[in-house]
């Protein structure tokens, strides 16, 4: 094995230094028998809530009066998770959290999720925040927004590092790749035309992969994977670019920035993909509607979309609202579950890098739009290097419940109004049970008042 001055000597020094960096420290720290593997959190915010059963397995029955958990294994998922089918078996669906001391109608903004009262400002600790200081990587937290329909560059509305110090968002997901890459080609518009990434550190790559064997080089060409995968997506628009067609054939801006929702989804969780295999961030956070109902659904539909949370039908797609938001929802799980398909096919330890990642993907806004915070449902995906229970739907005793499903079209949806019971765990016990997984327990997650249902959920850590 290599050693870390002879490891690092010719590279560090060179154009890839900045994008392998990550990659051989960890090389460097498994030769020292030291590498214990990062623990990666990866939050996915949707807005107009989840509406009603939304994230509930679709055979079972939710008229539990006790706390109960179930098996996933075998069940069926609702259409807005189904994308998370091939991580079934590391699957959790929480149902029966409140947020009542904190939830606020169009979206809880900030409360989402630090759980502290007052949407509007950052009042507290968020719990991606706090979480990302437990394994700071180069970008202690990569956060990126979704906001269709706009031009804003940065947003703020979601995450804080504490009280009064709220986290920016990149909203343009050209902007965030050059904040982690670097500038690459000579237009504005090179996030969509720009030559492969791995052209600018090829002479770095062959000679790393001269010095690396074995379990290293399978990880490097996972890493190099990831940054590769930037570019596959126009492959054949970046061709052009570089034989110049697109200066000779289009007008001066020859490539299109993403616009659409569906895009500026899929962009971002491209970048999130590639930063987190590069290892320049171990925590990540991508909000749609960045704590609001602040973008359109573009790419699925132009109607607006706080029409669209209200159940209205759709004069475009001819869909009732709540069928507008399911595609919503199950546009943006298909793109996290990308994310976690990349990690899952790069080794890490005796495993890969899935196996240290815990994705979780909710709503700003609780079960709907107008929420009280009566019920918020979590989807989580993944076990923390085996420190949380996965495989089951978590369910806390919910109240008055009506209807069962009801198919519109394709796409069954379930006509329940559910509520949790008044003592049930906040949101806040959630979130101290992930830094309890994490490897820094608490007992209570910005508690305050509400401490004695904020300590952590023992049905859910091993």
């Amino acid at each position: 094995m290599l050693d870390r001055r002879t490891l690092l000597k010719g590279v560090s020094a060179g154009t890839g230094g900045l994008l392998l960096a990550p990659f051989l420290e960890s090389v460097a720290a498994r030769a020292a028998g030291t590498f214990v593997p990062p623990k990666r959190v990866i939050f996915v915010l949707f807005d107009n809530g989840w509406n009603a059963g939304g994230c509930a397995p679709m055979d079972l029955d939710l008229n539990t009066k006790t706390t109960v958990s179930v098996p996933l294994a075998g069940k069926e998922l609702p259409h807005d998770l189904k994308p998370f089918a091939p991580f079934q078996d590391r699957l959790t669906i929480v149902q029966g959290l409140h947020g009542r001391h904190c939830a606020y109608g169009h979206g809880s903004g900030f409360a989402a999720l630090s759980g502290v009262k007052g949407n509007d400002a950052a009042h507290g600790e968020t719990i991606d925040a706090a979480l990302a200081k437990i394994n700071p990587g180069v970008i202690p937290l990569l956060a990126l927004g979704i906001l269709a329909g706009g031009n804003t560059t940065t947003a703020y509305g979601v995450s804080a590092w504490g009280r009064g110090a709220p986290i920016a968002f990149q909203c343009q997901p050209d902007r965030a790749y050059e904040s982690l890459f670097g500038r690459i080609g000579a237009t504005r518009n090179d996030f969509l035309a720009r030559k492969n990434l791995l052209d600018f550190v090829a002479g770095d790559v062959q000679r790393l992969r001269k010095r690396i064997a074995g379990p290293e080089r399978e990880q490097l060409d996972g890493h190099l994977a990831a940054l590769e995968s930037l570019s596959r997506r126009d492959s054949l628009l970046s061709e052009r670019f570089a034989n110049g067609a697109l200066a000779r054939h289009a007008p001066k801006q020859p490539a299109a920035k993403p616009e659409k929702m569906t895009e500026l989804v899929a962009a971002q969780c491209d970048i999130a993909s590639a930063a987190l295999v590069a290892g320049l961030t171990n925590a990540v956070t991508i909000s749609s509607g960045m704590g609001w109902i602040k973008t359109l659904y573009t790419g699925i539909t132009g109607f607006k979309t706080h029409s669209i949370g209200h159940g209205q039908q759709d004069p475009e797609t001819k869909l009732a609202g709540m069928e507008v938001l399911m595609l919503y929802r199950h546009h943006i799980a298909t793109q996290a579950a990308g994310i976690l398909s990349r990690l899952q096919a790069v080794p890490e330890g005796k495993g890969t890098m899935l196996d240290n990642t815990l994705l979780v993907f909710t709503s700003d806004c609780a079960e709907t739009q107008h929420t009280s915070g009566a019920n918020w449902p979590f989807a989580m995906v993944g076990t923390l290097g085996g420190s949380i229970k996965a495989g089951q739907y978590l369910s806390y005793p919910l109240g008055a419940h009506g209807g069962g499903n009801k198919p519109q079209g394709d796409i069954p949806i379930r006509q329940i109004d559910t509520r949790s019971d008044p003592a049930n765990p906040a949101i806040n016990a959630l979130y101290c049970s992930l830094l309890h997984a994490a490897g820094k327990p608490c007992d209570a997650f910005n508690g305050g008042s509400i401490a004695k249902a904020c300590g952590p959920l023992p049905e859910l850590l091993s």
